[in-house]
């Protein structure tokens, strides 16, 4: 099964219900489709295509799970950087991942090696773009809100490029496939369902195996996605 396909369901049986509360603000499942079909757009404008990786290096904000689910409706590989990354380590993973586009927060832009710079088509998730780099918001608001490219990719196909913690030596890029997640989702998590309603508070980061299938987990179930971006207690506890 496409990994595209767990919003497509979700979106279609529970389409006002929120699916992300981040940073104060609700998106329901209906308006992040919209978000990701406005990204996707935008994105294949910029030239990115089925095969490409699309890399990205923040801390978790609802903008990651956007950009997975845009880039699987490209059929374009998802590839989330370790934002903890020091600038040796990010310059392995950049050289391994060979990302077409990378959406990242302005903090970590001056990590980013000057070759890869020039050779990359960057976002910037927050800050004010200058030069040749994108603004994420006025990416979003240029493009059309409807879904213009449909999904291809097999349960075979490569949806992810995941970095290992490298504690042993260098970050190595271990390759997902749909299935790899879909079949874990299918056989233990219930879809979406207008009479169930349940939460799930996101701490984990996204570039980390638990907190993308976390995130998956909850937009196949219908479930309400609390977003922190990195775990506080205080916050937590709130």
């Amino acid at each position: 099964m496409n990994t595209s396909e767990f919003l497509m369901i979700a979106g279609a049986i529970v389409p006002d219900r929120p699916a992300i509360i981040f940073d104060g603000q609700t998106t329901t499942f209906e308006g992040l489709a919209e978000r990701v079909n406005r990204l996707a757009n935008g994105l294949s404008e910029m030239g990115i295509g089925p095969g490409d990786r699309v890399a990205m290096m923040q801390v978790n904000t609802n903008q990651c799970i956007e950009a997975y689910f845009a880039a699987a409706q490209l059929d374009a590989i998802y590839v989330p950087i370790n934002f903890r990354a020091k600038t040796d380590e990010l310059a392995k993973m950049l050289e391994i991942a060979q990302p077409t586009c990378l959406l990242l927060g302005e903090r970590y832009l001056s990590l980013v090696p000057e070759g890869s710079q020039s050779s990359v088509s960057m976002v910037l998730l927050d800050g004010e773009a200058t030069g040749s780099n994108r603004s994420y918001d006025t990416l979003l608001a240029e493009s059309s809100p409807e879904q213009m490219h449909f999904p291809e990719a097999g349960d075979e196909d490569t949806t992810v490029i995941m970095f290992t913690a490298g504690t042993t030596g260098v970050p190595k890029g271990v390759m997902l496939t749909h299935e790899s997640f879909s079949s874990y989702l299918l056989a233990n998590v219930e879809p979406a369902d207008p009479e169930v309603e349940e939460s799930n508070l996101i701490t984990v980061p996204f570039y980390h195996i638990a907190g993308l299938q976390a995130a998956l987990a909850a937009v196949y179930g219908g479930r309400t996605l609390v977003v922190m971006r990195q775990f506080e207690p205080g916050e937590w506890l709130r």
